[in-house]
């Protein structure tokens, strides 16, 4: 096929996006139905409260955190609606530019900032033996560490691939929004004299695979409106399983999916591709927040350009090896999106109208507010469960309320299951719930920054650097070990949690069963076994569970060097049972099933309850 003058053979599709397609259809239908679903009966629930003769804040609060923890899903479920029964872009094409002559030219920009010179230099010889004419590419390296073990590595490389330089603004550990400033310091400094048409990305620990320009150029010269493709990040150092979900299967395979066919895919940052005058004219890389990936999707959307996601295995990258490198990780994005008010006040590009920086403002917010919704949710399943008082008014609407509730948790379900199968089951169902028992923890970081010290804690926030704690290698002791994970990562909140959960879910349903003063069926129906309070701690137990089971059996992380080989090029490329992992990395299916007998057997059982009554 021709793209625009060029040679662009078509790849057969990704079977594992063709196996999810069949389920396409059902999900569209099943998302749309709950959406209504849920309006009716949120309306209901609520005329139900106004009515009633008795209203108490036991009722209030549990539909405040039915309503809450609906929006979770619908998000998902929305974003489902909006891209339609059978989008047009979807599968993505796989492509290949063919050729090497009068390709377009790029610029393969690697920011780096104190990671070790080793992890560096294997992302460097990755780039610089990209399939793609010598000619017509050129790889920076923009050292905002000023290390001079690294500029004397990349000199002694220079001699073999001389499309390679080496750059610094000098030492720029631990300041704030280095990445940001370091990439438009390439973008409007060091291309000012020889502008690229295309600018790619990559962060210093990620390994790109020799196809990649060839396989993501075609996307943007075959889609003009298009300005930005970003890459789904594959690791070759996960542990058995994934228990932290460091993979981001959900947002990868199920919310950018949908964003990306709606041409409004967030950029995940390493792995991106893009048109570099676009990029340049929407005033270079936001300057107001950590998350400048995701902050330059959103200006660029605003602008009115089109964003796209490809899912194949393009880049390999790390993940922190620890439990407190992780939650630092995500706990750094979460005060990226806080600081997303500050486009409001800072010198921003004149292109941003008003209404597309309270447009970025909200996002933050809505972000943020999410966090504060889950530990709300958290706390109140507890509390409202031992204070056996009825959650829903028993003298109004009582059974159309319940075969409501039945309905949208069942399609709730339904949907989340019908998902999973549209990714091929690499994500599970309900994942947008993963790592929520860090909620806390995330919160307790943005107040630190925010009220103590608006600087990254102990050193740089970037990853991989050897200042960030996401990267710490020395074994601790078991009680050391312990104590930290108890308090510094929050297992211990987590734990008590847990603990007063399963209690009073238990005491609840001890309450209904020996209360001989009314009904039984109707004291559980409207209190523990109430559908949506039956859901909703169901979930927040197995969130709860997580880091518990980490307490119990830590993941071990491989080594990194375990997960790589030599390639036919000389350079470090991952391992073939690590990319085949990484293609074929899907849930339990036995897991799977499970779980939704668990549930069907649930709903049934109240089903009949409600019946009885």
């Amino acid at each position: 096929m021709s793209t625009g003058g060029y040679n662009v053979q078509e790849l057969p599709p990704d079977p594992r996006i063709l196996s999810g397609l069949k389920y396409r259809g059902y999900l569209y239908y099943v998302a749309q139905t709950a959406v209504w679903t849920f309006q009716a009966y949120f309306v209901l629930r609520l005329v139900s409260i106004l009515t009633s003769p008795v209203q108490t804040w036991q009722m209030w609060v549990t539909l405040a955190i039915e309503g809450m923890f609906a929006l979770l899903s619908r998000q998902d479920q929305l974003l489902t609606v909006a891209s339609g029964r059978a989008p047009p872009n979807s599968p993505r094409k796989r492509l290949r530019l063919q050729g090497d002559e009068n390709l377009p030219t790029v610029e393969v920009l690697l920011p780096c900032c104190g990671e070790p010179v080793e992890v560096i230099l294997d992302t460097i010889r990755a780039a610089c033996t990209l399939d793609y004419p010598v000619t017509q590419f050129r790889v920076r390296v923009l050292d905002d560490g000023g290390s001079a073990a690294l500029r004397s590595a990349v000199t002694e490389l220079q001699p073999t691939w001389p499309h390679l330089s080496y750059h610094s603004r000098g030492r720029q550990t631990g300041q704030v929004f280095a990445k940001s400033g370091n990439l438009n310091y390439a973008l409007q400094t060091l291309q000012e004299k020889t502008q690229p048409e295309f600018c790619a990305i990559f962060d210093a620990d990620s390994i790109a695979a020799p196809e990649f320009l060839r396989a993501t150029l075609p996307h943007l010269l075959a889609t003009p409106a298009a300005v930005l493709v970003t890459t789904r990040q594959y690791f070759y150092n996960l542990p058995r399983g994934d228990p932290f979900s460091q993979s981001r299967l959900h947002f990868y395979t199920c919310q950018n999916t949908e964003l990306d066919l709606q041409g409004r895919a967030i950029d995940a940052g390493s792995g991106a591709l893009f048109r570099r005058r676009a990029i340049v004219d929407a005033g270079g890389y936001p300057t107001y927040s950590f998350s400048e990936d995701w902050q330059l999707s959103l200006v660029l959307q605003g602008l009115g350009h089109e964003t796209i996601q490809v899912q194949e295995p393009l880049q390999f990258g790390l993940v922190p090896t620890s439990l407190a490198g992780h939650i630092a990780q995500q706990s750094r994005w979460h005060i990226g999106h806080t600081q997303q008010n500050r486009v409001l006040f800072a010198p921003t590009n004149a292109t941003m109208s008003r209404s597309m920086q309270w447009g970025i403002v909200l996002n933050g917010l809505a972000i943020t507010g999410r966090l504060v919704a889950l530990l709300a949710i958290f706390v109140a399943v507890p509390t409202l469960l031992l204070t056996a008082q009825p959650l829903i008014p028993t003298t109004t609407h009582l059974k159309p309320q319940l075969i409501l509730a039945i309905v949208h948790v069942a399609l709730s379900w339904l949907f989340a299951a019908l998902q999973s199968a549209h990714t091929d089951f690499q994500s599970a169902p309900f994942a947008h719930l993963e790592n929520t028992w860090l909620a806390g923890s995330h919160l307790l970081a943005l107040l630190r920054f925010h009220l103590i010290s608006a600087r990254p804690k102990k050193g740089s926030f970037v990853t991989g650097s050897t200042t960030n704690t996401s990267n710490r290698t020395a074994a601790p002791t078991f009680l050391q070990s312990l104590h930290y994970n108890l308090w510094d990562n929050g297992i211990g909140f987590s734990v008590l949690l847990l603990c007063v959960t399963i209690g009073a879910f238990t005491l609840a349903l001890g309450r209904g069963v020996s209360d001989p003063s009314t009904s039984m069926v109707k004291v559980l129906l409207t209190g523990a076994a109430f559908p949506p309070m039956l859901h909703i701690t169901f979930l927040v137990t197995c969130s709860l569970l997580e880091p518990v089971v980490h307490l119990l059996a830590p993941p071990v992380f491989p080594d990194r060097k375990a997960g790589l080989e030599v390639s036919g090029r000389g350079v470090w490329q991952p391992t073939a049972e690590v990319r085949v992992a990484c293609v074929q990395q899907r849930k339990s299916m036995r897991g799977f099933v499970g779980m939704i007998a668990v549930v069907v057997v649930g709903l049934g059982a109240v089903a009949v309850g409600v019946w009885w009554l």
